[in-house]
């Protein structure tokens, strides 16, 4: 239940604009995480894992299948995790509202910890860390996937309106603490935390139109509504810290909207996600 099962339920459960905005962007890129999630080669049967951060729950959506004892999906976002529990909750998955600095379990509990897309809000966070390092079994996996803004590209490159958007956010993640080229620091990070057996694998999605394509319609559809619903969810931030103002944001989402469907020219966007794998020793 990782793709259109998972959304259905989610939009029957909550009329939250917010929580939509994260369920749809869960249905889009669950494909892409299966992906990710069976590239570990890991057996998951009867092992305690812990999602960090889950959201809505789609990990833990996928691991089902890969028949583990428990999972535990933590967030500190008690709405968010409510429509997880509605639509994912079951006998061997819970999930709990704490924060991942702070977990409240005890010692050496999970045989797995997954933090996807977390260190690029927390940063470096040492406290974080040191949970994770607490709460894993030693010889336990933690499975990290994070962005890495550099290596974005798009050729040619989008109008002046829209890199003023992607600018506004990345300066608005870095002002609440968070850095949007986190993955490139993370295995250093990890190594003087304590861990071994560091693996660093990239995962990239490319996008490419040709002038005149219009068999591309539904990539396009989604390499755009992916981009609007991540910043519909932080606009008012954005307006709020008078980082842009609503009429520039609404010209530099319009504008790469015209981007990606331009007719004159090829298109290409390639987004690399990292996937790090590291042992507790």
């Amino acid at each position: 239940m990782y793709c259109r099962q998972f959304l259905d339920a989610a939009l029957a459960e909550t009329n939250s604009a917010d929580i939509r905005y994260i369920a749809f962007q869960s249905y889009l890129t669950a494909p892409f995480l299966l992906r990710q999630v069976n590239e570990l080669e890991y057996s998951f049967a009867g092992k305690i894992i812990c999602d960090a951060g889950t959201g809505l729950g789609i990990l833990p959506c996928i691991l089902k299948e890969k028949n583990p004892l428990k999972i535990i999906g933590l967030d500190l976002d008690a709405v968010s995790l409510k429509t997880a529990a509605a639509i994912g909750g079951n006998s061997n998955t819970s999930y709990i509202n704490a924060d991942v600095r702070s977990m409240p379990f005890k010692a050496e509990i999970f045989d797995a910890i997954f933090a996807r897309y977390v260190f690029q809000h927390t940063n470096l966070s040492v406290p974080f860390l040191s949970e994770i390092k607490r709460t894993l079994k030693y010889g336990g996996l933690l499975i990290l996937i994070d962005i890495e803004d550099d290596m974005t590209l798009h050729y040619p490159e989008p109008a002046d309106n829209s890199r003023k958007l992607f600018n506004a956010y990345s300066r608005y993640q870095a002002l609440k603490g968070g850095d949007r080229n986190i993955s490139k620091k993370l295995p250093s990070f990890l190594s003087s935390g304590g861990f071994c057996d560091i693996k660093i694998q990239p995962f990239t999605q490319i996008f490419f139109k040709r002038k005149n394509d219009y068999g591309s319609a539904g990539q396009i559809k989604n390499a755009f509504l992916l981009l609007q619903n991540e910043f519909e969810s932080i606009k008012k931030n954005l307006f709020e810290k008078k980082m842009i103002t609503p009429s520039e944001y609404h010209i530099g989402l319009n504008d790469y909207f015209k981007f990606l469907n331009s007719e004159k020219e090829d298109i290409l966007v390639s987004k690399t996600d990292f996937l790090i794998t590291c042992v507790k020793k």
